[in-house]
Protein backbone atom coordinates (compact mmCIF):
# COMPACT_ATOMS: atom_id res chain seq x y z
CA UNK A 1 0.00 0.00 0.00
CA UNK A 2 1.60 3.04 -0.88
CA UNK A 3 1.75 5.97 2.18
CA UNK A 4 0.37 9.59 1.14
CA UNK A 5 3.29 12.35 1.86
CA UNK A 6 3.86 13.52 4.87
CA UNK A 7 2.15 16.47 6.09
CA UNK A 8 2.12 19.92 8.01
CA UNK A 9 2.06 17.19 10.85
CA UNK A 10 4.87 15.41 10.50
CA UNK A 11 7.08 18.63 9.75
CA UNK A 12 6.31 19.80 13.06
CA UNK A 13 6.87 16.37 15.20
CA UNK A 14 10.10 16.66 13.22
CA UNK A 15 10.77 20.11 14.05
CA UNK A 16 10.15 19.08 18.07
CA UNK A 17 12.03 15.81 17.98
CA UNK A 18 14.98 18.03 16.98
CA UNK A 19 14.65 20.20 19.16
CA UNK A 20 14.32 17.54 22.06
CA UNK A 21 17.33 16.16 20.63
CA UNK A 22 19.17 19.67 21.58
CA UNK A 23 17.97 19.82 24.40
CA UNK A 24 18.80 16.60 25.73
CA UNK A 25 22.20 16.65 24.72
CA UNK A 26 22.98 19.20 27.01
CA UNK A 27 23.74 18.24 30.35
CA UNK A 28 21.50 19.01 33.33
CA UNK A 29 23.08 22.28 35.29
CA UNK A 30 25.44 21.60 37.35
CA UNK A 31 25.77 18.18 36.73
CA UNK A 32 29.46 17.02 35.70
CA UNK A 33 29.63 16.04 32.65
CA UNK A 34 32.20 12.96 32.97
CA UNK A 35 31.17 11.06 29.81
CA UNK A 36 30.50 12.56 26.65
CA UNK A 37 29.83 9.20 24.99
CA UNK A 38 29.89 8.34 21.52
CA UNK A 39 29.34 11.27 18.86
CA UNK A 40 28.63 8.54 16.11
CA UNK A 41 27.02 5.28 15.00
CA UNK A 42 31.44 4.47 13.92
CA UNK A 43 32.19 5.40 17.55
CA UNK A 44 29.82 2.15 19.34
CA UNK A 45 32.47 -0.16 18.02
CA UNK A 46 34.06 -2.17 21.18
CA UNK A 47 31.30 -0.77 23.28
CA UNK A 48 27.84 -2.25 24.94
CA UNK A 49 25.04 -1.02 23.49
CA UNK A 50 21.36 -1.49 24.75
CA UNK A 51 19.07 -2.07 22.71
CA UNK A 52 14.75 -2.75 22.56
CA UNK A 53 14.96 -6.55 21.45
CA UNK A 54 14.03 -7.07 17.32
CA UNK A 55 13.69 -3.08 16.94
CA UNK A 56 15.15 -1.86 13.81
CA UNK A 57 18.20 -0.14 16.41
CA UNK A 58 18.75 -4.18 17.20
CA UNK A 59 18.37 -5.49 13.46
CA UNK A 60 20.68 -2.19 12.35
CA UNK A 61 23.67 -2.89 14.90
CA UNK A 62 23.40 -6.55 14.57
CA UNK A 63 24.38 -6.60 10.70
CA UNK A 64 27.80 -7.93 11.02
CA UNK A 65 28.61 -6.51 7.58
CA UNK A 66 29.03 -2.91 8.90
CA UNK A 67 29.18 -3.79 12.68
CA UNK A 68 31.51 -6.29 14.39
CA UNK A 69 32.88 -4.89 17.65
CA UNK A 70 29.39 -4.73 19.10
CA UNK A 71 27.93 -6.15 22.39
CA UNK A 72 24.26 -5.91 22.22
CA UNK A 73 22.17 -5.92 25.13
CA UNK A 74 18.58 -6.30 24.45
CA UNK A 75 16.12 -5.04 26.40
CA UNK A 76 11.94 -5.98 26.30
CA UNK A 77 10.90 -2.15 27.41
CA UNK A 78 12.32 1.54 27.14
CA UNK A 79 12.40 1.16 31.37
CA UNK A 80 14.43 -1.62 31.08
CA UNK A 81 16.47 -0.20 28.51
CA UNK A 82 17.15 3.33 30.48
CA UNK A 83 17.93 1.79 33.51
CA UNK A 84 20.44 -0.85 31.81
CA UNK A 85 22.71 2.39 30.66
CA UNK A 86 21.92 4.35 33.87
CA UNK A 87 23.40 1.73 36.30
CA UNK A 88 26.26 0.78 34.19
CA UNK A 89 25.37 -2.26 32.53
CA UNK A 90 25.90 -0.66 29.14
CA UNK A 91 28.06 1.84 27.60
CA UNK A 92 25.01 3.53 26.07
CA UNK A 93 21.44 2.76 24.19
CA UNK A 94 19.44 3.59 21.36
CA UNK A 95 16.26 5.39 21.87
CA UNK A 96 13.38 7.21 20.03
CA UNK A 97 13.93 10.38 20.84
CA UNK A 98 10.66 11.55 21.99
CA UNK A 99 10.35 8.39 24.48
CA UNK A 100 13.70 9.53 25.78
CA UNK A 101 13.21 12.92 26.39
CA UNK A 102 10.09 12.46 28.28
CA UNK A 103 11.60 9.88 30.45
CA UNK A 104 14.45 12.07 30.89
CA UNK A 105 12.63 14.17 33.55
CA UNK A 106 13.22 11.21 36.31
CA UNK A 107 16.64 10.77 34.95
CA UNK A 108 18.84 13.52 36.13
CA UNK A 109 22.00 11.46 34.67
CA UNK A 110 20.97 10.80 31.28
CA UNK A 111 22.20 12.71 28.19
CA UNK A 112 21.61 12.33 24.36
CA UNK A 113 24.86 11.55 22.34
CA UNK A 114 23.62 11.75 18.79
CA UNK A 115 20.98 11.41 16.05
CA UNK A 116 21.17 8.02 14.17
CA UNK A 117 20.71 8.93 10.48
CA UNK A 118 17.50 9.48 9.11
CA UNK A 119 13.98 8.74 10.58
CA UNK A 120 11.44 6.07 10.53
CA UNK A 121 7.60 6.25 9.63
CA UNK A 122 5.71 5.05 12.73
CA UNK A 123 2.15 4.05 11.68
CA UNK A 124 -0.32 0.89 13.20
CA UNK A 125 -0.15 -2.78 11.92
CA UNK A 126 -2.69 -5.12 11.02
CA UNK A 127 -3.08 -8.37 9.41
CA UNK A 128 -2.75 -8.23 5.43
CA UNK A 129 -6.49 -9.56 5.69
CA UNK A 130 -7.94 -6.52 7.77
CA UNK A 131 -7.89 -4.19 4.33
CA UNK A 132 -11.35 -2.75 5.58
CA UNK A 133 -10.29 -2.47 8.90
CA UNK A 134 -6.82 -0.25 7.82
CA UNK A 135 -8.88 1.67 5.50
CA UNK A 136 -11.15 2.84 7.87
CA UNK A 137 -7.80 3.86 10.04
CA UNK A 138 -6.10 5.67 7.30
CA UNK A 139 -9.86 7.79 6.73
CA UNK A 140 -9.51 8.41 10.12
CA UNK A 141 -6.33 9.64 9.62
CA UNK A 142 -7.32 12.21 7.14
CA UNK A 143 -9.61 13.76 9.27
CA UNK A 144 -7.48 14.10 12.74
CA UNK A 145 -4.67 15.90 10.68
CA UNK A 146 -6.69 17.71 8.51
CA UNK A 147 -8.56 18.99 11.72
CA UNK A 148 -5.43 19.97 13.83
CA UNK A 149 -6.04 16.74 16.61
CA UNK A 150 -2.90 14.98 15.46
CA UNK A 151 -0.60 18.24 16.16
CA UNK A 152 -2.51 19.00 19.19
CA UNK A 153 -2.24 15.55 20.91
CA UNK A 154 1.74 15.43 19.82
CA UNK A 155 2.00 19.04 21.60
CA UNK A 156 0.11 17.66 24.43
CA UNK A 157 1.53 14.55 25.01
CA UNK A 158 4.94 15.33 24.28
CA UNK A 159 5.68 18.61 26.27
CA UNK A 160 3.13 18.51 29.34
CA UNK A 161 4.46 16.37 32.90
CA UNK A 162 3.51 12.69 31.94
CA UNK A 163 2.10 12.98 35.74
CA UNK A 164 -0.48 15.33 34.70
CA UNK A 165 -1.11 14.52 30.82
CA UNK A 166 -3.92 12.49 30.05
CA UNK A 167 -6.76 11.52 27.37
CA UNK A 168 -9.53 14.22 27.60
CA UNK A 169 -13.00 13.66 28.39
CA UNK A 170 -13.94 11.94 24.69
CA UNK A 171 -18.38 11.68 24.51
CA UNK A 172 -20.25 8.50 24.11
CA UNK A 173 -17.95 5.54 24.68
CA UNK A 174 -19.81 3.80 26.55
CA UNK A 175 -22.27 3.60 24.02
CA UNK A 176 -20.36 1.73 20.51
CA UNK A 177 -21.60 -1.92 19.95
CA UNK A 178 -20.11 -3.95 18.05
CA UNK A 179 -17.56 -6.71 18.74
CA UNK A 180 -14.59 -4.94 20.14
CA UNK A 181 -11.47 -4.18 18.25
CA UNK A 182 -8.06 -6.33 19.78
CA UNK A 183 -5.36 -3.60 20.48
CA UNK A 184 -2.02 -4.81 20.86
CA UNK A 185 0.57 -2.38 22.16
CA UNK A 186 3.53 -1.61 24.83
CA UNK A 187 3.26 -2.08 27.74
CA UNK A 188 5.94 0.54 29.09
CA UNK A 189 5.80 2.99 26.47
CA UNK A 190 5.55 6.74 27.71
CA UNK A 191 4.12 8.19 25.99
CA UNK A 192 2.88 6.40 23.47
CA UNK A 193 1.36 3.74 25.76
CA UNK A 194 1.28 2.99 29.19
CA UNK A 195 -0.60 1.60 32.22
CA UNK A 196 -1.61 4.08 34.88
CA UNK A 197 -4.15 4.09 37.61
CA UNK A 198 -5.32 0.74 36.34
CA UNK A 199 -6.03 2.07 32.51
CA UNK A 200 -4.14 2.69 29.58
CA UNK A 201 -3.11 5.62 28.70
CA UNK A 202 -0.82 7.70 26.50
CA UNK A 203 -0.66 8.90 22.62
CA UNK A 204 -1.48 5.68 20.83
CA UNK A 205 -3.96 4.72 23.41
CA UNK A 206 -5.97 8.31 22.73
CA UNK A 207 -5.54 7.80 19.19
CA UNK A 208 -6.93 4.41 18.87
CA UNK A 209 -9.90 5.82 21.43
CA UNK A 210 -10.66 8.35 18.88
CA UNK A 211 -10.67 5.82 16.36
CA UNK A 212 -12.80 3.68 18.32
CA UNK A 213 -15.60 6.73 17.94
CA UNK A 214 -14.76 7.03 14.41
CA UNK A 215 -16.09 3.62 13.53
CA UNK A 216 -18.58 3.09 16.24
CA UNK A 217 -16.58 -0.02 17.94
CA UNK A 218 -15.20 -0.44 21.06
CA UNK A 219 -11.67 -1.30 21.75
CA UNK A 220 -9.73 -3.57 24.23
CA UNK A 221 -6.36 -3.16 24.68
CA UNK A 222 -3.50 -5.48 25.48
CA UNK A 223 -0.14 -4.74 26.40
CA UNK A 224 3.02 -7.04 25.17
CA UNK A 225 6.80 -6.69 24.73
CA UNK A 226 7.86 -5.54 21.42
CA UNK A 227 9.23 -8.69 20.00
CA UNK A 228 5.25 -10.11 20.51
CA UNK A 229 3.71 -7.12 18.46
CA UNK A 230 4.16 -8.55 14.33
CA UNK A 231 3.64 -12.11 15.29
CA UNK A 232 0.43 -11.67 17.07
CA UNK A 233 -0.77 -9.80 14.31
CA UNK A 234 -0.04 -12.33 12.08
CA UNK A 235 -1.65 -15.10 13.89
CA UNK A 236 -4.85 -13.32 13.97
CA UNK A 237 -4.75 -12.57 18.10
CA UNK A 238 -5.04 -9.45 18.05
CA UNK A 239 -6.91 -7.20 15.46
CA UNK A 240 -4.43 -3.90 15.21
CA UNK A 241 -1.07 -2.98 16.86
CA UNK A 242 -0.13 0.59 17.93
CA UNK A 243 3.26 0.08 19.40
CA UNK A 244 5.38 2.66 18.02
CA UNK A 245 6.01 0.65 14.94
CA UNK A 246 8.70 1.81 12.22
CA UNK A 247 7.49 0.91 8.64
CA UNK A 248 10.23 -1.04 7.30
CA UNK A 249 10.31 -3.33 4.00
CA UNK A 250 10.90 -6.57 5.99
CA UNK A 251 7.95 -5.64 8.71
CA UNK A 252 5.76 -4.44 5.58
CA UNK A 253 5.74 -7.62 4.42
CA UNK A 254 4.70 -9.27 7.62
CA UNK A 255 1.85 -6.98 8.09
CA UNK A 256 -0.36 -4.26 6.79
CA UNK A 257 0.90 -0.99 7.62
CA UNK A 258 -1.54 2.43 7.60
CA UNK A 259 -0.77 5.58 6.55
CA UNK A 260 1.68 7.00 9.02
CA UNK A 261 1.06 9.24 11.71
CA UNK A 262 4.44 10.35 13.45
CA UNK A 263 8.18 10.73 11.90
CA UNK A 264 10.27 9.11 14.72
CA UNK A 265 13.92 10.24 14.76
CA UNK A 266 16.60 7.91 17.04
CA UNK A 267 19.19 8.93 19.13
CA UNK A 268 22.41 7.48 21.11
CA UNK A 269 21.84 8.27 24.90
CA UNK A 270 24.71 7.56 27.87
CA UNK A 271 24.82 7.89 31.27
CA UNK A 272 26.56 11.65 32.34
CA UNK A 273 28.88 9.51 35.28
CA UNK A 274 30.55 6.65 33.51
CA UNK A 275 30.45 4.53 35.77
CA UNK A 276 26.53 4.72 36.12
CA UNK A 277 24.97 5.57 39.28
Amino acid sequence: MRHKPLTTCFACVALFAAALFTTACSPRAGAPDQNPGPASLEDLEGKTVAVIAESTSDVLLSDTDNFTGINLIRCASPTELIDVVENGGAECGISDTVVLMTRRGGHESLRACFNLPGGFDVAVAFNHKDIQLCQEFNDFLVQIKSDGTLDEMFARWCSESLDTVHIPELPDLEGLQGHPIEVATLADNQPFSFYRNKRWTGLEVELITRFSLFCGRPVHFSGYTFGEIIPLIREGKADMAAANLFITPDRADLVLFSHPYYLSKTCCFTSISPNGR
